[in-house]
């Protein structure tokens, strides 16, 4: 009878291959219990026959089209899944030597999570920008009310989550095109809003791929997405304000903030980008200026939301 493996590693792609590659021989490399479920969507390069040069029985592959929402693929795999704990591996990063072994033997003596991420080295394409180490978390009481009011501080690649608290709670990825570029978010609102325990180990074990959003317009459909799912919980899941009026000038001043570096970065329509976040800061100067000292304190002590 085989063992049951301790991790399922679900890795979702599209026309990725050599980074699947590195993907791939970084899970392989690691030395613990585990199974790899490849889902492609239907890619035209030589992804499958990557993946079919890897002769390991502990590895699925499965085709399954995802019209462009990797949540779909995500579940795919979680469906196939048969480990005690799912790992989600995105195809365009790898994880660092020994990074199951740590967390297995870690999760074995802290059997109380639910969810446990990592840190990440973060390295920029093209190395538009210098590389650096991402920390994530930290954990707190009311968990889903942070997420809401302070934005996503979790990694999909950095991140494994116990099946049982899944299965049990009913929770999987929106298949939403609504949510597209920000579902880890609304997966992670989920899990905190059952109650899930989290726990963030600060140690940089997998490299996260940064893909530079290079069009304006690009950007324009990211912000679309976080508000989708901003106001899907505000309206319809989160219960600790009635006040949603406040809730929603909170999101108006993310979403200011967000442009306002968005445009920076690109070089883009600065004046524009002046112009909102100047509105932003006269209509709600206390928001304003709570996100502002939040978002420098994130910073100076290397904490990271995505």
């Amino acid at each position: 009878m085989n063992k049951q493996p301790f991790f399922s590693v679900v890795i979702p792609t599209y026309n990725q291959d050599e980074l699947l590659k590195k993907a791939l021989n970084s899970v392989i490399a690691q030395k613990e219990n585990y199974e790899i479920i490849v889902i492609d969507n239907f890619s035209k390069d030589k992804t499958e026959e990557v993946v079919k040069n890897y002769k390991q029985k502990s590895l699925k592959y499965i085709k399954k089209n995802n019209n462009g929402v990797i949540g779909i693929s995500r579940n795919e795999g979680i469906k196939n899944s048969n480990g005690l704990w799912i790992a989600f591996l995105d195809s365009d990063d790898f994880w660092h030597d020994k990074r199951l072994e740590i967390i297995e033997n870690f999760l074995k003596k802290h059997k109380e999570y639910d969810v446990l991420t990592t840190d990440e080295r973060i390295v920029y394409e093209n190395n538009k920008k210098k590389a650096k180490n991402w920390k994530y978390g930290p954990y707190e009481k009311n968990f889903y009310k942070k997420l809401i009011l302070e934005g996503n501080c979790i990694s999909t690649s950095a991140t494994v989550v116990k099946k049982e608290f899944l299965i049990k709670n009913n929770i999987f990825f929106s298949e939403d095109k609504k949510f597209v570029t920000v579902e880890d978010y609304d997966f992670f609102l989920n899990l905190a809003f059952k109650n899930a325990k989290f726990k963030f180990l600060h140690k940089v074990l997998g490299t996260h791929l940064y893909h530079q959003r290079s069009a304006s317009g690009d950007h324009v459909k990211h912000h679309d997405a976080y508000k989708a799912v901003f106001t899907h919980h505000a309206n319809n899941i989160q219960t600790f304000t009635k006040d949603k009026k406040k809730l929603f000038k909170i999101l108006n001043c993310h979403i200011a903030f967000m442009t306002f570096a968005t445009q920076v970065n690109l070089k883009n329509n600065l004046i524009n980008a002046f112009i909102i976040l100047s509105k932003n800061i006269l209509i709600n100067p206390i928001i304003s200026l709570n996100y502002l000292i939040k978002r420098i304190f994130l910073k100076l002590t290397r904490v990271n939301f995505r």
